[in-house]
């Protein structure tokens, strides 16, 4: 295990226990690079998150790439998640256990397990919130190799005693985490009235030998991919949505959840949404077709593909990673638009395709389209240009051949409904929560 933008809600001492498919709920997200974070850095300029961002975007993408691209049977022992540790774009904070505690963890829509770590930690992390102990939780529930979904759990085995589910999960940086498999009660803080919306029995991780580059600031991950172990399966939960704010943006946003994730209203793209069966594909895909740049149309070299989608939509990738030569079009098309000067020593240092000076310069770009299989969306320039040094914006589209991401900084400023039901996925522009 992707934004990336955090998710974060407030503890409360009521609880309700709703069935999602009746009731919809929602949860606070601010991006992990706000003030507000838990992550948010005093020591370092907003460049230089820019530019860690950047490289957690590159180091993804090569991981994730690396995954999809084995032969199904190495993907089978070593695919959990495709986060690089804790460098995912988004946190939630939640609540586990009765007496509930709170975890803060990361959030991703291209990763599975939910996991904490757990008390007896004796091989684990520094961690600076309360570890979870899941013997003082009265609801807590350890879960045998013979339950059905301990084979989605990541490389597992069967305790040599007890018959618990053993899973180990490990990361591309060679992180790793590695416990139990357990049920607790999980919960999620209302935003409005502070009661809790609850879920009994739901499976995650149980963590107690935990090791590599974690946040001690954090404390696991909540997995919103296409697998029966991760949060949105086991909730029967039909829908989700989410609004990213801009990056840096000192707002708090939302993901809501089931009946609370319809989109309504005008201006709504709709476009095919698509999963893969195999549990090695936690992702969700589009068709993208290509652009329209001003008055010029370009097409993806990619043929749609109507059974899998030939596009993850990523929610912890901050770039977009499309066809080399779509890219390479879209360079030409944009050069020649562009009166800035080039800053091409940033671009060579940073990996990125287009670079421009704006100091001294009126940057300004021309009307960029995504063309997805039913329907566009007009994207804004701070979906398009980032900037990453002090007057030098980049375009946040990479040139690559061996797998195509729809990145957050992309998805910005959009409500984005996931409806898993009837397989569609709807953009609607937004200034979310107000962020400019």
């Amino acid at each position: 295990m992707a934004s990336k933008t955090l998710l974060v809600l407030l503890v409360s001492m009521l609880f309700i226990e709703i069935k999602s498919n009746e009731v919809g709920f929602s949860a606070g997200m601010i991006h992990r690079d706000s003030p507000h974070s838990p992550y948010y850095d005093h020591s370092i300029t907003r460049y230089e998150r820019v530019t860690k961002a950047i490289s957690r975007s590159f180091a993804r993408h090569s991981y994730v790439a690396s995954m999809l691209s084995a032969k199904s049977s190495a993907s089978q022992t070593s695919f959990g998640t495709v986060l690089f540790s804790d460098q995912g774009e988004y946190l939630m904070r939640i609540v586990l256990g009765t007496p509930g505690v709170e975890i803060l963890a990361i959030v991703d829509t291209g990763s599975t397990l939910i996991w904490t770590q757990c008390e007896p930690c004796n091989f684990c992390y520094r961690q600076i919130p309360k570890i979870f102990d899941p013997k003082a939780s009265s609801s807590y529930k350890i879960v045998k190799c013979t339950n059905p979904r301990c084979q989605y759990a990541g490389n597992v085995r069967c305790g040599l005693f007890d018959l618990t589910c053993r899973y180990v999960y490990s990361y591309g940086d060679g992180s790793f985490t590695s416990g139990n498999l357990a049920t607790d009660v999980l919960s999620f803080p209302s935003l409005s009235n502070g009661v809790h919306t609850s879920f009994p029995d739901v499976y995650f991780g149980c963590g107690t030998r935990n090791s590599g580059s974690f946040s001690p600031r954090g404390s696991g991950l909540v997995g919103l991919g296409n697998s029966s172990i991760s949060l949105i399966n086991q909730l029967n939960i039909s829908k989700f949505s989410y609004c990213l704010p801009y990056i840096f943006s000192n707002v708090e946003c939302t993901i809501s959840f089931g009946s609370s994730a319809q989109i309504n209203g005008p201006n709504v793209t709709s476009t095919s949404l698509f999963t893969r069966s195999s549990s090695n594909y936690p992702f969700y895909y589009l068709n993208f077709l290509g652009f329209t740049i001003g008055s010029t149309t370009i097409t993806s070299p990619i043929s749609a593909n109507n059974s899998n989608g030939n596009i993850i939509i990523d929610s912890g990738t901050t770039l977009t990673y499309l066809p080399t030569d779509l890219v390479n079009r879209a360079v030409n098309i944009l050069q020649s638009s562009i009166t800035c000067p080039r800053a091409t020593n940033v671009e060579a240092s940073q990996g990125l395709e287009l670079c421009y000076n704006t100091k001294n310069c009126h940057f300004s770009v021309p009307t960029i389209v995504a063309n997805f299989g039913g329907g566009s969306i007009v994207l804004p320039s701070a979906n398009t240009f980032l900037e990453i040094q002090r007057g030098v914006k980049c375009l946040t589209f990479v040139g690559t051949n061996n797998l195509y991401i729809w990145g957050n900084t992309a998805q910005m400023n959009f409500r984005i409904e996931y409806d898993l039901s009837q397989f569609v996925l709807k953009f609607q522009p937004s200034t979310c929560c107000g962020s400019t």
